[in-house]
């Protein structure tokens, strides 16, 4: 293909999506530039660090395992969730929030059911566990483990934020009664919804704070690392769970 028409190509393409400049720039006016850029500023700086702090804590061989395999995948995961936002597509980012957790509690899964098998036999057993082991029981047994609780304490306090990223996943009237009472446009074109945008924002808290209490709880000696980080005050706000585990295991 010429420069001539690779040019109109893109001509074309820019034309096609220009309308989301203008939603981007109400997410900016509307949340601020602290909540507009929250996912990327925020979670991608928290996963940078413990990268950091987990590299200088452990040895390789400590970290070929299916959590921190999984973990290092998730940088790309939410400069993608960072673009949606920008643009209002929420449901999309409710349908990679709930991918992120079954992720990440499949891998904490297998690691416990499984230890000292190596990293590629580990990968092998995700075909077998996503049969018996998936979705919301999956996540159930994952967090009674990692929170050492009941399953009534779990399905209290996370049960609810599983069926709401599941009313976005499906198409179905829930999925629709919420987004038409928000912003009925938004169901055939793009558009700034600020409650839905805040919303999402906290189920994107939410779901963070429960990946990165699995990453506690696979690397507890980086707890005291954390809690001497600079921004832990607002690790206290948006991942209170985390918190929570490092406290628990520094006891």
């Amino acid at each position: 293909m010429d420069t001539d028409r690779i040019r109109k190509f893109e001509n074309t393409l820019d034309e096609l999506y220009k309308h989301l400049k203008s939603v981007r720039k109400e997410t900016i006016i509307h949340l601020g530039d602290k909540d507009a850029l929250h996912i990327i500023d925020f979670h991608a700086n928290n996963w940078i660090y413990i990268v950091g702090w987990i590299s200088s804590k452990y040895e390789k061989e400590e970290q070929t395992n299916i959590i921190i395999f999984q973990f290092h995948r998730l940088f790309k995961e939410i400069y993608w969730l960072q673009f949606l936002f920008h643009y209002g597509n929420y449901p999309v980012i409710y349908r990679n929030l709930r991918y992120i957790l079954e992720l990440i509690c499949q891998a904490y899964y297998i690691d416990s059911n499984y230890p000292g098998s190596s990293l590629d036999e580990q990968i092998k057993k995700t075909t077998e566990v996503e049969e018996k082991a998936y979705g919301w029981t999956l996540v159930n047994n994952v967090l009674c483990d990692i929170l050492n609780s009941d399953k009534q304490y779990i399905r209290a306090n996370f049960k609810p934020l599983w069926d709401n990223l599941n009313k976005q996943v499906h198409p179905s009237g829930k999925q629709m009664d919420i987004v038409v009472t928000e912003d009925i446009s938004s169901l055939v074109k793009d558009s700034f919804s600020k409650n839905l945008a805040r919303d999402t924002l906290r189920a994107t808290d939410k779901i963070f704070d429960i990946v990165n209490m699995i990453i506690f709880k696979k690397f507890p000696e980086i707890k005291e690392v954390a809690l001497k980080y600079k921004f832990i005050n607002k690790w206290k706000q948006y991942l209170p769970n985390t918190v929570k585990i490092i406290k628990e295991q520094l006891k």
